[in-house]
């Protein structure tokens, strides 16, 4: 994990959004087992509620610029409990990915591995995210993001290519059937687990230059990418599963068993699953690289490399603990967390965008440009100030050039040549007096002030 001596750029950093939104699509059998063929419908409500968080996220980021998520709440609340809303998101990151890390595992064996036991692969992706945060950076990742975004629409394009003969699009029907309490319930996973988990992010704005669109589209941009994928992803799979797809763990991967190219070039789903296992990959690590980076902060520590090995042991430990098993996996995503995770998801940020509104700390965004042309003028602008003051600084031992000499009791240099080497003492008292006064004169870059007042003092 470097640090970052140059800005994301807004466009990468959208892509990054995007494809961590499409990691989850394996996640859709949390809300698929409630809603079934409505599904889809399911996903376009929660991208409708997204939009206002999203709003959130980004005016707290403009109005708080060169600051993350932590800074944020340490200025807004406080030392003390600003360090604690930190730390309940310290750990909530850190659930996050164990989670995730347990979900990358239990794919991996269910598909490509099932022989190895789950510690095994636990530790290895662990291991190999480990070396990513330790070795890489927030511009490697962000790279990667956009690569494996790129290739995971063309993947999803082209097995809708490919299973378009199994599809049945009657199993779309019938349509709104169900109970408005299970579309309810559906639509807080769907915002709470791929869509709001954005709020990540907000730890590694301070690296990110959007330039004059601000951040808005940039979040806006990559929720949206997300859910198209997501949403050709459900959709694919409710048109050739049907009613079944609510009986799969991992429907996608399912109706993936189902492509075959030709008759001997089958078995296309191990392709699509290391597809899958980069994308969950990417999700996994840029969580991990959160978490330590939020520790860090936190804790104060100089130096990230004691904490990524120590978090990485928790995380795996604490996978086997808080999920031992698919079942508790998924009564954790269906009950626990829409519950649980929109206090920081939602409620945190909007209270904190308040507060930070009520105490007059929320200002009009500015653009990049015009942040880079506010603070070169404001540096013009103290440049004169301090010259002025140093000047008149120097003007309280003697006369000055610019004819300051009034409030002082001591002679110019012409004063003293005038009046010959009799008074030696003012001579070399105006001379410093004076070269301080050019040296003042000198940091302040507008001379032809200076000068004016000199010559018509002078005169």
């Amino acid at each position: 994990m470097k640090a970052e001596s140059k800005k994301v750029h807004g466009l990468d950093f959208m892509f990054a959004v995007a494809c961590y939104i499409q990691s989850s699509s394996l996640l859709s059998s949390f809300f698929v087992s409630i809603t079934r063929q409505d599904s889809w419908i399911v996903v376009l409500f929660a991208l409708i509620i997204c939009c206002p968080v999203v709003w959130v996220y980004a005016r707290l980021i403009e109005s708080f610029p060169s600051k993350n998520l932590f800074g944020i709440l340490q200025t807004v609340y406080g030392k003390y409990l600003g360090n604690f809303f930190c730390g309940l998101y310290v750990l909530f990151f850190f659930i996050l990915t164990s989670l995730n890390l347990s979900d990358l595992s239990e794919f991996v064996k269910a598909t490509i591995m099932p022989q190895t036991p789950l510690v095994v692969l636990s530790i290895t992706f662990l291991l190999t995210s480990a070396w990513a945060v330790y070795v890489g950076g927030l511009r490697q990742m962000v790279k990667y993001g956009f690569l494996m975004t790129m290739i995971c629409l063309l993947i999803v394009i082209a097995t809708i290519i490919l299973t378009m003969n199994l599809m049945d699009f009657e199993n779309f029907l019938p349509t709104m059937d169900l109970q408005p309490k299970k579309y309810v319930q559906a639509t807080n996973i769907v915002v709470t687990i791929p869509f709001a988990e954005v709020i990540i992010f907000l730890m590694t704005t301070n690296h990110v230059q959007t330039g004059k669109r601000g951040f808005f589209p940039v979040f806006f941009g990559g929720v949206v990418i997300g859910c198209i994928t997501i949403l050709l992803v459900i959709m694919r799979d409710i048109a050739v599963l049907g009613n079944t797809i609510s009986l799969f763990s991992m429907p996608s991967f399912e109706t993936l068993r189902m492509v075959s190219v030709t008759q001997t070039l089958s078995r296309m789903e191990i392709v699509f699953a290391f597809i899958l296992i980069a994308l969950l990959f990417f999700k996994v690590t840029w969580l991990y690289y959160v978490t330590v980076i939020s520790a860090k902060q936190i804790l104060r520590f100089q130096d990230h490399r004691r904490l990524i090995l120590l978090i990485g042991a928790l995380a795996v430990t604490s996978g086997f603990i808080l999920y031992p098993n698919s079942l508790a996996h998924n009564e954790s995503g269906q009950k626990i967390v829409p519950l649980v995770w929109p206090i920081f998801e939602i409620i945190l940020p909007l209270v904190t965008l308040i507060v930070a509104k009520f105490r007059g700390m929320t200002r009009k965004r500015q653009t990049g440009s015009e942040t880079q042309s506010g603070s070169s003028e404001s540096k013009s602008a103290a440049a004169p100030q301090s010259g002025s003051g140093s000047q008149s600084g120097s003007q309280s031992g003697s006369k000055s050039p610019s004819g300051s000499g009034k409030q002082s009791d001591s002679k110019s240099p012409s004063d003293s040549k005038e009046q010959g080497d009799s008074k030696s003492q003012p001579k070399s008292g105006s001379s410093s007096g004076a070269k301080q006064g050019r040296d003042s004169q000198s940091q302040s870059r507008p001379k032809s002030s200076g000068s004016g007042s000199y010559r018509s003092q002078s005169v």
